[in-house]
Parts: C-alpha cells; sequence; structure tokens
C-alpha cells in the first residue's frame, strides 16, 4: 500500500500535493467503476445508463423532471439513455397524477442489474472501509460531502431521505 502520508501533507496542500488528491479521485473512481463497466459494456450501456438506473432503483416513481435535477444533464441526453433503457425493457415509464408528468420505476429486468451493479461497488467499498476506524470513515465521508457544491448538498439530503 503507498504510504499516504507522502501522497498528502495536509500542513503544504500546495498545487503538487492538491494533484495528487486529484489523481487519487480519477484512479480510484477508474477502478470504483471498472466492474459495473464490464457488464454494462456487454450490453452496449455505458456509465450514463448506469446511473439512471441507480438513481430511478434508488427512488422508485421518480420524474424524469427530477432524475434531471439529480443527474444535471439535458433532456436530450437523458432521451437518448433513457429510451434505450425502456425499449430493453429496463425501465418502465408511467403517467403520474398529471398527464404531464412522467415517473419512471425498474422493471425486474432492470432491478436484477442495478442489483448486480451495485452488489460489486458495495463489495467493493465494504472491503475497503472495514479497514478503518468510525472516526477515518467519517472524515472520509464529510471531505466528499464537502466537495458537493451548496446548491447540490439540497438535492443528496433529498434522494436520502
Amino acid at each position: 500500500m503507498a504510504d499516504l502520508n507522502n501522497l498528502l501533507s495536509p500542513f503544504f496542500l500546495n498545487d503538487k500535493e492538491i494533484r495528487k488528491v486529484i489523481e487519487l479521485l480519477f484512479f480510484s473512481y477508474r477502478d470504483f467503476t471498472s466492474g459495473p463497466d464490464k457488464i454494462l459494456e456487454k450490453l452496449n450501456f455505458g456509465r450514463a445508463h448506469h446511473r439512471v438506473i441507480y438513481f430511478v432503483g434508488k427512488k422508485n416513481h421518480i420524474t424524469i423532471k427530477e432524475l434531471l435535477g439529480v443527474l444535471q444533464i439535458t433532456k436530450q441526453s437523458l432521451s437518448r439513455v433513457l429510451n434505450q433503457l425502456v425499449s430493453e425493457k429496463f425501465i418502465l415509464v408511467s403517467t403520474g397524477t398529471d398527464k404531464r408528468t412522467k415517473k419512471l420505476s425498474l422493471t425486474e429486468k432492470g432491478k436484477k442489474l442495478e442489483n448486480e451493479l451495485s452488489t460489486i461497488q458495495i463489495k467493493k467499498i465494504r472491503e475497503v472501509i472495514n479497514r478503518f476506524d468510525v472516526e477515518n470513515i467519517n472524515g472520509f465521508k464529510q471531505i466528499l460531502y464537502e466537495m458537493i457544491e451548496d446548491n447540490n448538498k439540497k438535492t443528496f439530503q433529498e434522494i436520502n431521505d
């Protein structure tokens, strides 16, 4: 294991040290997504599909407007991905209380895929996080939370209530 003290010097957070943090984020995210990426590739899906599947699974009957707010992508970008997920029967679109509102939910096939993708990532996080004490884990979570822009913290809170 790399000596993180040599990677991060909190007393000297100059550009060189901050770049190490950028690289840690890059490499950890790349490796965090590599397992699901292999499964998605077999389906001709990408990370955008994964994000849609994940958040539709997280909040059953999420509206398209809510999903756009979470993902912060254009309607056009979502439309391409969503149409594919609907046509391949991973997601079901239903009409909300007002006819203009479209609600999204995972089909059984979608639930199975979401579970398969999330299980890989949960296992990876659990294996790593179990090596640390509560203080380290909470510090890590606090750093990640503080990296979220203030206007997006509300969205994070809403999907976790």
